[in-house]
C-alpha cells in the first residue's frame, strides 16, 4: 500500500479525451486506466478491490485519475478516497 489518496474520476468528455492516446501510447479503457504521478507506466495498483494499470500522467498532488467510460459514471464515481 503507498498511501491515501484521492480517487478522481475522469471522463473523454470532461478531459477532452474523446479518441485520444494516452501518455504511454494506450487507448484509454474504463476500469483499466488510471493517471498517476511519479509511477511508471504499466504499475498495477489495487483500489477498492479493483487492479488498474498506471498508462497515463497525473498531476503531482497525491491522488489517482480513474478513467470512466461515460460523464454520468464518473459523476456517479464523484471523488473517493482510498489506500493504493
Amino acid at each position: 500500500t503507498l498511501s491515501l489518496h484521492d480517487a478522481l474520476p475522469i471522463c473523454a468528455q470532461c478531459c477532452g479525451t474523446a479518441g485520444n492516446a494516452t501518455a504511454s501510447g494506450t487507448t484509454p479503457v474504463a476500469g483499466r486506466t488510471v493517471a498517476m504521478a511519479g509511477v511508471p507506466f504499466g504499475t498495477k495498483l489495487l483500489i477498492n478491490g479493483n487492479v488498474y494499470t498506471v498508462e497515463d500522467l497525473g498531476t503531482p498532488y497525491g491522488h489517482v485519475d480513474i478513467y470512466c467510460s461515460s460523464h454520468s459514471e464518473a459523476l456517479s464515481f464523484g471523488l473517493q478516497y482510498a489506500d493504493v
